[in-house]
């Protein structure tokens, strides 16, 4: 990261691992036969990304990153981060009761699908959100859950009636009206219609939330 910012990058690539990962509890830890709780459990792994790739499994326990420790979800983002794009590292893995050593190759996140972003501005509860198809690479930049796809909010306008009904950057949005939404042009056709009550389904936190609001 530092070497690409010295390097006069327009923006800082950092490299992508393609998994949601879990702090180690007091309990588990005690049922691995570990000393204490320090380590990152594998909660889910998306599908051909690096981490996938590199044979990791849900279940197993991440306990250091190219030989140092990484006590918990957040140090081992920072860890897995600070390496360079375009090399490797080596995880110490607990498997089975076993410590591995997993290579995973650094890559950044993709650019799977075009943003296309689009901000919404007919009447309805959406009305001064830009959102965009999401991709690795923009779940990377807003630190949301990879592995989703949909429509995410990117911004909100301050003040704006998205802002006021609640809606968060970040937020997920599924299906609107019963329909699911697969990329930014689908809400966007989907508001052009006029309705008295609008249901908005969305995932926020791991949480899927349906709201309904007036027209």
């Amino acid at each position: 990261v530092v070497d690409s910012a010295k390097a006069g990058a327009k923006t800082v690539r950092r490299p992508w691992f393609g998994a949601r990962l879990q702090a180690l509890t007091a309990d588990v830890a005690d049922g691995l036969g570990l000393d204490r709780p320090a380590g990152s459990v594998v909660a889910s792994v998306v599908e051909r990304g690096p981490a996938d790739q590199a044979g990791l499994r849900r279940s197993d326990v991440i306990l250091a990153v190219d030989g140092v420790p990484a006590d918990d979800p957040e140090a081992f983002g920072y860890r897995f981060a600070t390496r360079p794009i375009g090399g490797t590292t080596m995880l110490t893995v607990l498997r089975g009761g076993k410590r591995i050593s997993v290579p995973v190759k650094l890559v950044p996140a993709p650019e799977t699908r075009p943003r296309e972003m689009v901000k919404l501005t007919s009447r309805s509860p959406l009305a001064g959100l830009t959102v965009a198809n999401l991709s690795p690479a923009l779940a990377e930049e807003l630190s949301v859950e990879t592995g989703n796809e949909g429509v995410i909010v990117a911004e909100i306008e301050e003040g704006s009636t998205a802002a006021q009904v609640g809606f968060q950057k970040g937020d997920l949005i599924k299906a609107l009206n019963g329909e699911k939404m697969l990329s930014s042009r689908d809400v966007e056709a989907a508001l052009k219609e006029r309705r008295r009550a609008w249901e908005v389904t969305i995932t926020r936190g791991g949480q899927t939330i349906t709201s309904v609001f007036p027209g």
